[in-house]
């Protein structure tokens, strides 16, 4: 594939070496932009920029950012970039006090928010990766269909009343509720700034889909590739329960939507797009994964589990999964805007599932 040549415009890119900013980096790349992209550590960046960055290696500029919460953490790096995606947020599931979780998440959009202020006129937009935890609240009644238009509440005021009390926060809990305070601030800056640049947010379900580059170790992938990872490898004999909402969206289509709402900035200002391309349970996973790869060494190590138990569409004997969807009377978080909005055609579960293990596979 030839390389693109530069269309003149620069881009941030924070947390560059993340999962999902990683992918949404070489896709910028691959469309002619300069992309400059911020590091805790610029040494962590290195595997990108001899690997799938490399072919661009004149149009990659690395920041070092050792604490995106502090006055003017991202000001050097926003200086005179056309658009900005602020992907980093720090995930930490061994912290449970909020001012470790949920402070952090808070001031680190609010910095970003501020350097962009300081860019220069050129700036069209920023977009902020939020997440479906910002929407979905697990203490809904059933059955209900989140939109953009819920924010969730439960996981917040939880963490906000063990504060109080001086007691510990679930981590899955205190991710969710970071998400909700850090999207919550973000919404709040701009009806205060009224910049004139445009803000949006992309909330995403979780996010499976091939990386573009890996660690040296399956324990060393993030926290949505791991568990489809281990039932891949073998290395866990059960299968537990959906993540989170149960939604699910590839990376790919997570980038996509981010790089249209920097290039449609009047029809994103002011928007959040939850990115959920439907229903995603671990046992269907495995089912896919056990039939792709039947009768090799890979497959023998599969787990078994329950196959078609806790979702619809699987057809036991063939094995295959037609129509994957929620049980009925479930809570689930809708992906419909985006797909209206966007143009967005969703990659199916099937696919993402197999096109992640098929690059997983170079770490056995």
């Amino acid at each position: 594939m030839p390389i693109a040549k530069s269309n003149g415009k620069t881009v941030l890119v924070t947390g560059i070496n993340g999962y999902i900013a990683s992918v949404l980096g070489l896709h910028l790349l691959s469309k002619g932009y300069s992309l400059r992209g911020t590091s805790r550590r610029a040494a962590s960046a290195e595997s990108l920029l001899k690997g799938p960055y490399a072919a661009y290696s004149d149009r990659v500029k690395i920041y070092e950012v050792p604490d995106m919460t502090i006055d003017g953490a991202f000001d050097e790096a926003a200086k005179g970039v056309n658009g900005i995606f602020h992907t980093a947020s720090p995930i930490d599931l061994s912290l449970t006090d909020y001012s470790h979780f949920i402070t952090p998440a808070i001031l680190g959009n609010e910095a970003i928010l501020e350097s962009g202020r300081k860019a220069g006129p050129q700036l069209s937009s920023v977009v902020i990766t939020s997440s479906a935890a910002a929407v979905f609240d697990g203490k809904k009644p059933a059955p209900y269909v989140f939109t953009e238009a819920d924010f969730a509440r439960s996981s917040l005021e939880k963490a906000e009343a063990d504060r109080k009390e001086g007691v510990k926060t679930n981590p899955g809990m205190l991710y969710g509720a970071s998400k909700v305070a850090a999207e919550r601030a973000v919404w709040k800056w701009r009806d205060e700034h009224k910049p004139n640049f445009a803000i949006s947010t992309i909330n995403p379900s979780i996010v499976i889909g091939p990386p573009v580059y890996l660690p040296s170790s399956g324990s060393q992938l993030n926290e949505t590739l791991k568990p489809l990872f281990d039932i891949f490898s073998g290395a866990t004999k059960t299968i537990g329960p959906p993540i989170g909402s149960g939604g699910f969206v590839d990376v790919r289509d997570v980038a996509f939507l981010h790089t249209w709402a920097f290039e449609t900035p009047t029809k994103a200002d002011g928007e959040r797009f939850c990115a959920c391309q439907g229903f995603a349970p671990l046992q269907a996973a495995a089912d896919i994964l056990r039939r792709e790869y039947k009768g090799t060494s890979i497959g023998e190590k599969i787990p078994v589990g329950e196959p078609g138990v806790g979702y619809q569409g699987y057809d036991s004997e063939t094995g295959r999964i037609v129509g994957l969807d929620y049980p009925e009377g479930k809570l689930r978080v809708s992906g419909e805007k985006a797909t209206r909005v966007t143009g967005l055609q969703y990659i199916d579960f099937e696919r993402s599932v197999l096109d992640t293990a098929k690059v997983l596979e170079a770490l056995f």
